[in-house]
């Protein structure tokens, strides 16, 4: 029987045993109490041997042993069964009580046996002979000594050797039990340890089949990231096709370049882009900027920062793109005071020369983590179409506007002069049209040469054009020396303090040409539909007519059609 399983008995026979005393030691003084035996001393002895066995027990019992207290267990298996005995042969005891230490004997065999390690014939048998006799002796010869007379006196010694017969007994049937379990125990450890192997054969199995369980996971994790990042790379180039293909169909750069954005804010899912382009890219007089960003604090940001941003990557001679943030690490001092996760420069760019920048920002961590190949490629691709497109644009310009003061031709006002006077029409609008002519324009080619004539046209057209963008209005260069102005939702009165303020400007501008001064003075006439004519196709006709009479009457001065006399 193995040490744990004899030592799984411990804590039971303890517990037990303390039960079994208490009862004795309650038994005792109960009878001891009532008066109805004889022998009180013989009460006090067993109430003393039983807290003498439980004393005993506690030590041979006691808790976290390691090992079986073998000497112990010996000595206790001959001294608690001798005590009682040596208190049966006292005096003699009442039959029940008798029985009582008969039966506590043979636990105490019983107990022995359990903790044997082995059954020798020999040795046990002769422990359990000697233990028999000794106690037999001492137990029957009081209780049977008084009432044996003659041939009877066989009778203890028939009892006795029936008693010795059944510590055998005891002993026998312990034996068989505990050799039974402990047959049954080994086969059970060889078998356990049999299975024990097997599961460990099992369990490396087990481990070898979730290696390769893993290894195929890893692998199918792998190509389902493989696949995803394929869809995406298909779904990336698909778009940019698009934006080509939207590129070919338009030449306006602003509605490409908002397109642009708009196709990687969509495909990225970025947080925020922006578009910044200088002046004179695209013939613009001013930059352009188009932001897109689902956060209005981001939007602000990158409005606030996008021209310092720009200077910086122009100061970098650089055409990789420049990481301002990554995962929370600012690097420059821009976009601060978001929630912005990540954030970088693409530089836009045409033969190293940085036009402009675009900006990416993301609150998402590691949004960069696949590379930057889509966001260069956008770039690159409305690098190229704002090429053609500028070339549309100057070819376009130069057809529209006039050589020497670039502003819009006789031509091109031929072709929008009508549309405009549809849609005035169709509003019930306001439109002014002045007509300008430089006084003594042709003294001026006649004294000063052609080339000083250019320069005095190029100064009138100027300040013609200054005030067309001024109040929104269009400067055109109608004959060689005769200028339009045509202002479109501005009445007479409105008009008429415009074009004194132009007036003086064109008197009070000196054209420098080598070492001449010239003084310059203009002729202006103007009518407005529907204050000074009913038909709105008559109003350029009307103004030209007010305008030679400003010439036919002085010159240098402003008239108003239908107030000529004024």
């Amino acid at each position: 029987m193995s040490e744990e399983y004899k030592f799984s008995y411990f804590n039971s026979f303890r517990m037990f045993n303390r039960m079994v005393y208490g009862v004795l030691i309650v038994a005792t003084l109960l009878l001891w109490a009532s008066g109805l035996t004889q022998g009180y001393a013989q009460y006090v002895y067993f109430f003393f041997a039983f807290l003498v066995m439980i004393i005993g027990d506690e030590i041979v019992f006691r808790k976290n042993r390691t090992k079986l207290p073998k000497l112990l267990l010996e000595i206790r298996f001959f001294a608690y069964p001798v005590l009682l005995s040596i208190g049966c042969s006292i005096r003699k005891l009442a039959p029940y009580y008798f029985a009582a230490m008969l039966l506590l004997i043979f636990f105490f065999i019983l107990q022995n046996s359990v903790f044997c390690d082995i059954f020798n014939t020999y040795t046990n048998n002769i422990k359990c002979g000697i233990l028999g006799i000794v106690t037999g002796l001492l137990m029957f010869i009081v209780q049977f000594r008084s009432s044996v007379n003659g041939v009877w006196f066989l009778i203890p010694v028939i009892v006795i050797l029936v008693y010795v017969g059944l510590i055998f007994f005891v002993y026998y049937v312990v034996y068989r039990i505990v050799m039974h379990l402990d047959e049954r125990y080994t086969k059970l450890y060889f078998k356990n340890a049999d299975m024990i192997s097997e599961n460990k054969k099992l369990l490396k199995f087990q481990e070898r089949v979730e290696k390769v369980n893993n290894e195929i996971n890893y692998q199918k994790i792998n190509l389902t990231k493989a696949n995803d990042d394929l869809a995406k790379i298909n779904e990336e180039t698909r778009s940019l096709i698009e934006v080509m293909k939207y590129f070919t169909a338009s030449f306006n750069v602003e509605n490409n370049a908002h397109y642009m954005l708009e196709n990687v804010v969509n495909i990225k899912e970025t947080g925020a882009a922006a578009l910044y382009l200088d002046k004179d890219v695209y013939m613009n007089e001013e930059p352009y900027l188009e932001i897109i960003s689902e956060n209005y604090v981001a939007g602000n940001l990158l409005k606030q920062d996008i021209e310092s941003i720009y200077d910086t990557v122009k100061k970098r001679k650089s055409m990789t793109p420049l990481v301002l943030c990554e995962n929370y690490d600012f690097k420059y001092p821009y976009l601060t005071g978001t929630n912005l996760c990540n954030a970088v420069v693409f530089p836009a760019y045409e033969n190293e020369n940085v036009y402009g920048v675009m900006v990416i920002t993301s609150s998402k961590y590691d949004f960069f983590e696949n590379g930057y190949a889509f966001y260069e490629s956008s770039i690159m691709d409305f690098t190229s179409a704002l090429i053609s497109d500028r070339l549309y644009l100057q070819t376009e310009d130069m057809a529209k506007k006039d050589g020497l003061t670039k502003i819009y031709n006789r031509i091109y006002f031929n072709q929008f002069y009508p549309e405009l006077l549809e849609e005035v029409s169709a509003s019930g609008d306001v439109i002014t049209v002045v007509m300008l002519d430089i006084d003594h324009f042709k003294r001026v080619n006649d004294t000063y040469g052609h080339l000083a004539g250019d320069e005095v046209i190029k100064a009138v057209a100027k300040v013609d054009n200054d005030f067309a963008k001024k109040y929104n209005g269009t400067a055109v260069r109608y004959g060689g020396e005769e200028f339009l102005l045509i202002l479109r939702g501005k009445g007479v009165e409105e008009t008429h303090a415009i074009l004194k303020e132009m007036h003086q400007v064109i008197k009070s501008n000196v054209v420098e040409f080598e070492d001449y001064k010239i003084q310059v003075n203009s002729s202006i006439g103007l009518a407005c539909y529907p204050e000074t004519c009913d038909d709105i196709h008559e109003v350029l006709d009307r103004s030209d007519k007010a305008m030679y009479y400003s010439k036919e009457h002085g010159r240098g001065r402003i008239t108003i059609d239908g107030r000529e006399g004024e």
